[in-house]
């Protein structure tokens, strides 16, 4: 009886070996297309980062080069077609600028692109080492985990600054030249007194972002601050009030009709008012060609404050911490379209100091006059 089953299962065992054979060289063929599918992928990685790395570096962007033709966005049509008064009026206008989708979209990416991607991520894998794939040590280049803020921490920073009443000076300067005749014409002889007298008070030149954290409550307004404001973007701020202020390490905030810069030469270009944002002024938008901004309809106002905006950061590379209303002159859709681009502050020539409990769109000012005595300076700086 056992004899019968050992011959049994001798014939079992030949009857299968062809089968068991078989399975055996159909699973070493697997291994070995895995091997190459393996070899082939970690090729592909190899290569991606080699042609990677033969791309230049990009390089940091550069200053707008500069451009004498106001830029208008597609949608307004050419330059001429903006509102406001244009080159033929520029002699007068500085005559008389005195008066006053919910998401963001989704990117799409092409199957070579997602292939690189998985690339990249076979190649961190592939290089990172067992020991960081398994969740061992990171690199050395590794960031240390970050300590998590106490309780304490925390609550302090939520706590909302404390805003504290303040009462600042803000002069309200146009152009620096010789016209005697013209009261929005300051003499330089004059303006080196003025800055002269601030010096020798003690007087602190705010920049616009001290200002405003001054008016946030980040900081305590020191008790001789005054904040100096030149409207239109004349030339001569750049070849004269720019020397003077320099000359007594002060601050000031140009405010820019971006539309004119260059025109007839009474307006800097844009290399001379990146030259002044790179000495220390701040430059801000004056809308895009000084319009009367509440003689306009809300579709060409909402062109003029945001060409401005666009204008003033394509060229300067600047953001707009506040506006400053052509003429002073604005409405209640100025205020909304100002608040829809979110642009906090703006200054109007309303006359008197700005303090702490005026609305921030509507902040008044001093207007400094050419024909004014250095009394009358003294006088409205108190």
């Amino acid at each position: 009886m056992v004899g019968h089953v050992v011959s049994r299962t001798r014939l079992l065992r030949q009857k299968t070996a062809p089968l068991w054979v078989a399975a055996a060289l159909l699973c070493a063929g697997c291994a070995g297309a895995e091997r190459d599918i393996l070899t082939i992928s970690q090729d592909r990685t190899h290569e991606g980062l080699s042609s990677s790395e033969s791309l230049p570096p990009l390089a940091p962007s550069a200053p707008a080069p500069a451009d004498h033709t106001p830029a208008v966005s597609e949608s307004a049509g050419p330059a001429g077609t903006l509102p406001g008064h244009g080159s033929d009026s520029i002699k007068s206008q500085r005559e008389s600028s005195v008066d006053p989708n919910g998401s963001a979209a989704a990117a799409t990416s092409s199957p070579a692109a997602a292939g690189s991607i998985s690339l990249a991520g076979d190649a961190t894998a592939a290089t990172a080492g067992p020991g960081a794939q398994n969740g061992g040590t990171p690199p050395a280049s590794a960031a240390p985990p970050q300590a998590q803020p106490s309780s304490s921490d925390k609550a302090a920073a939520d706590k909302p600054a404390v805003k504290k009443k303040f009462s600042i000076p803000v002069l309200n300067y146009h152009s620096i030249d010789v016209n005697p005749d013209n009261n929005a014409v300051l003499d330089p002889k004059k303006l080196d007194e003025q800055m002269a007298h601030l010096a020798s008070e003690g007087y602190k030149t705010l920049t616009l972002r001290e200002f405003i954290d001054i008016w946030d409550g980040k900081r305590e307004a020191p008790d001789k601050a005054v904040l100096l404001t030149f409207d239109d973007g004349y030339t001569d701020n750049y070849t004269n009030a720019m020397p003077i202020l320099k000359k007594y390490d002060f601050r000031a905030t140009m405010f820019v009709s971006v539309g004119m810069t260059g025109q007839d030469g009474y307006f800097a270009d844009w290399d001379q008012i990146r030259e002044m944002r790179d000495a220390g002024w701040d430059i801000q938008p004056h809308g895009a060609t000084h319009p009367y901004l509440n003689k306009l309809s809300a579709e060409e106002q909402e062109l003029e404050i945001a060409e401005s905006i666009k204008q003033l950061k394509e060229h300067t590379g600047v953001d707009t911490l506040a506006f400053c209303y052509p003429y002073g002159n604005r409405n209640a859709t100025t205020l909304k379209l100002l608040e829809k681009r979110g642009v906090r502050f703006a200054f109007t020539i309303d006359q008197g100091r700005t303090e702490s409990s005026q609305s921030p769109l509507e902040l008044k000012r001093i207007f400094i006059g050419g024909k004014e005595s250095m009394a009358t300076f003294l006088k409205k700086l108190k």
